[in-house]
C-alpha cells in the first residue's frame, strides 16, 4: 500500500473535527470515479454497452451487471462464465476511510490471496455491499496462462470477456475483452457530457439572450420615461406659473376686501343719491367712506343709503345744517362697507364723477 500522510493531530492546522483535510482531494476523486466507473454506477446501468453472456449452454444479457430483457440487435460485446474450478473467489471487509485508496488495498489483497506469479495474476472485484463504516468487497484470482488455455478450447475462437459469478453479482476479470465496451462506455460518457454542455451552453445562450431582450426593453422604457419627464417639465412649469397667478389673484382679492376700490364706491354713490344731492367731498381710508355734501332732504338721503346692503352702517358724525337762504342741507356722512358680495350685488354705475 503506497505511503498516506500521517494523521493529523487535533492542534494540526490540517485538522478539522478530527478529518485529515489533505484527504478532501482524494475522497473527491474517488467519489467521482464510483458514479462514473464502478460496477454499481446508476449512469452505468443506463449507459453501459449490453454483454451477451454465455454460461454453460445458456446466453442471457446483462447491462451494468444487471440482468436485461432480450431486445433489438445482438449486443456488440460478448462474456462467457469462467468455470469455478479456475478461480480463487474471497469476501474482504476495508474501512470505509480506505476507499480513496481502494484499488491500492485491493491490490495488495489479491497479491497477499493469489498463489499464482504476480505476471501470471489474472484478478477482477465488485463492491458487495457496503455501511457507514465498512465497504464488503469480492474479489476473483486465477492464472492467465490456464485461462488462456482454456479459452483456447472454448467455441467460437474470438475474445471476450471472461467474468465470474460471485453469488448473484459478476466479478469482470480484467485483461481480456472487457476493454471493447470500457472504450464504448467511454465514448458514450463522453458523448453525454458533450450533450450536456451544449444543454447548458444553450441555456446559457437563451439566458443571455433573454437578458438582453429584458436590457433593450428596459432601455426603451428609460427612454420613454425620459421623454415624459422631459415633458412634465413644461407642465410643471406652467402649473407653477399659474399656482403662482392663482396667488397673485388671491392676492389682490386680499387687497380689494381691505382697501374696496373707492372709483367703484364713488359710481355707485353717483347712482344712489340721485338728482336731489350732491358730494362736495369723498374719501376712503380701508373700509370707511366719508362724505360730505349738499341735498335736499339730508335724512331721507341718510335712510336711503342705510337701507343698501352694500353698506354695513351709516353715521352721521356732524349734525344735519341748512344753508341760510336756500333750500338745500349740508350733511357729514360715515358709511361702513359691507362684505365684497354685499357690495356687488348693487350694480355700479360707470365711474362717472360725481354731480
Amino acid at each position: 500500500m503506497p505511503d498516506s500522510p500521517a494523521q493529523p493531530t487535533a492542534d494540526s492546522p490540517w485538522s478539522l473535527f478530527g478529518y485529515d483535510l489533505r484527504q478532501l482531494f482524494r475522497h473527491w476523486v474517488s467519489a467521482w470515479r464510483d458514479v462514473l466507473f464502478s460496477e454499481s454506477s446508476p449512469l452505468r446501468a443506463r449507459l453501459d454497452e449490453p454483454v451477451l453472456l454465455r454460461t454453460g449452454s445458456e446466453r442471457r444479457r446483462y447491462q451494468g451487471g444487471r440482468a436485461i430483457e432480450p431486445s433489438g440487435q445482438a449486443p456488440r460485446c460478448r462474456a462467457v462464465e469462467v468455470p469455478e474450478s479456475l478461480l480463487l473467489t474471497r469476501t474482504v471487509s476495508i474501512p470505509a476511510a480506505a476507499e480513496s485508496e481502494l484499488a491500492a488495498v485491493l491490490d495488495m489483497q489479491i497479491a497477499a490471496s493469489s498463489p499464482f506469479p504476480a505476471e501470471d495474476t489474472l484478478s477482477g472485484w465488485r463492491e458487495i455491499s457496503r455501511t457507514a463504516d465498512t465497504l464488503h468487497i469480492a474479489f476473483a484470482v486465477a492464472a492467465r496462462s490456464t485461462l488462456t488455455q482454456w479459452l483456447a478450447a472454448q467455441p467460437g475462437g474470438e475474445a471476450p470477456e471472461l467474468w465470474a459469478a460471485h453469488g448473484e453479482a459478476w466479478i469482470v476479470l480484467r485483461g481480456f475483452g472487457e476493454a471493447a465496451r470500457e472504450a464504448l462506455y467511454r465514448a458514450r460518457l463522453v458523448r453525454m457530457g458533450g450533450l450536456l454542455a451544449a444543454t447548458l451552453a444553450a441555456l446559457y445562450v437563451i439566458a443571455g439572450l433573454y437578458a438582453a431582450q429584458q436590457r433593450i426593453a428596459l432601455d426603451r422604457l428609460e427612454a420613454k420615461q425620459r421623454a415624459v419627464a422631459a415633458q412634465t417639465v413644461d407642465v410643471s412649469r406652467q402649473r407653477q406659473a399659474l399656482l403662482e397667478a392663482n396667488a397673485a389673484i388671491a392676492a389682490a382679492n386680499a387687497v380689494v376686501k381691505v382697501f374696496p376700490n373707492p372709483h367703484v364706491e364713488l359710481a355707485r354713490l353717483s347712482e344712489l343719491l340721485g338728482d336731489d344731492a350732491h358730494l362736495v367731498h369723498f374719501s376712503a381710508r380701508g373700509r370707511t367712506l366719508q362724505l360730505r355734501g349738499q341735498a335736499l332732504d339730508a335724512a331721507l338721503m341718510m335712510q336711503s343709503l342705510a337701507e343698501q346692503p352694500a353698506f354695513a352702517s351709516v353715521t352721521a358724525p356732524q349734525a344735519i345744517t341748512a344753508l341760510a337762504n336756500t333750500a338745500v342741507e349740508q350733511f357729514y356722512l360715515d358709511i361702513q362697507l359691507a362684505d365684497i358680495q354685499a357690495a356687488a350685488d348693487v350694480p355700479a354705475a360707470g365711474a362717472g364723477a360725481a354731480p
